[in-house]
């Protein structure tokens, strides 16, 4: 038998990705029964339930970072998007074409901003270590598109698959992105997964615009209610003199939330 210690971490994983929900309510009548007999062992004191963990308010506008993060579209974009994302997350793979659909929509309007958060680190480990290398040499999108295609798709996660799909990226250097996938990005992917953390994502994907959250996978008719209003606020304070290059660092940097509000 798991020991409670196993039981809750195969819960943690359960919310990494968003499935199927017959499946997620299958796995959690198993979880459920097997706490429930972990309870019931001779010696083992009844607990109750563990707190449910803050969330996001998506009333507030959250200090979500950027710097040093890959994106696709201008900085200047008054309306910034930013995705927590893993590369074993079905419905990350499903936001693909909305986010294609807004930016076709948008243009230079709005950028999308992806900081990786890895629950399912034998899976998609080494994913996100190859494509925060291939940000390195320039080819975010590239080397994105092909992990998508060439790993997710076939379940291809070992690493020499994962290096085959981005060195089959035009312009890549295989050298200098094992390196950089051993090196550097160890540490950039370890930080983002604690950063998200302190804001309160629980699973992927997980959406903010312009600080503000959105919860998980949306449509394009779901977004777009809220990047209108984003964008007619952000067009507002760049008329009344907030330099365009400059709105997600005065607006939502400097002015959001830090982190969770959590009541004492």
């Amino acid at each position: 038998m798991r020991t409670a210690f196993a039981v809750i971490a195969a819960a943690a994983a359960l919310v990494g990705c968003r499935q199927d929900n017959e499946d997620i309510h299958r796995e959690l009548i198993e979880i459920r029964k097997e706490i429930q007999a972990l309870r019931a062992q001779p010696g083992r004191a009844a607990s109750a339930p563990p707190a449910a963990r803050p969330r996001p308010d998506p009333a507030q506008v959250y200090a979500v970072a950027i710097t040093g993060e890959p994106s696709i579209g201008p900085a200047s974009a008054p309306v910034t998007i930013v995705m927590a994302y893993e590369y074993a997350c079905p419905w990350c793979n499903r936001q693909r074409q909305p986010f294609s659909e807004l930016r076709a929509a948008y243009g230079d309007d709005v950028r999308i901003v992806y900081r990786p958060f890895v629950v399912h680190d034998d899976a998609a480990g080494d994913a996100a270590l190859a494509a925060c290398a291939g940000e390195r040499q320039g080819r975010f999108a590239e080397v994105d598109a092909a992990l998508w295609s060439s790993v997710f798709d076939k379940r291809a996660y070992d690493r020499a698959s994962v290096e085959r799909a981005a060195a089959g990226v035009a312009g890549i250097d295989l050298a200098r992105l094992r390196a950089d996938m051993d090196g550097e990005c160890k540490g950039m992917v370890e930080r983002d997964r604690k950063g998200l953390l302190d804001l309160g994502v629980a699973g992927t994907p997980h959406l903010w615009i312009n600080g503000r959250s959105m919860g998980g996978f949306r449509t394009l008719e779901q977004l777009k209610p809220v990047i209108d209003e984003e964008l007619a606020r952000a067009r507002e304070r760049i008329a009344a003199g907030t330099p365009r290059d400059a709105y997600y660092a005065e607006w939502v940097m400097k002015k959001g939330l830090r982190g969770l509000q959590v009541a004492n």
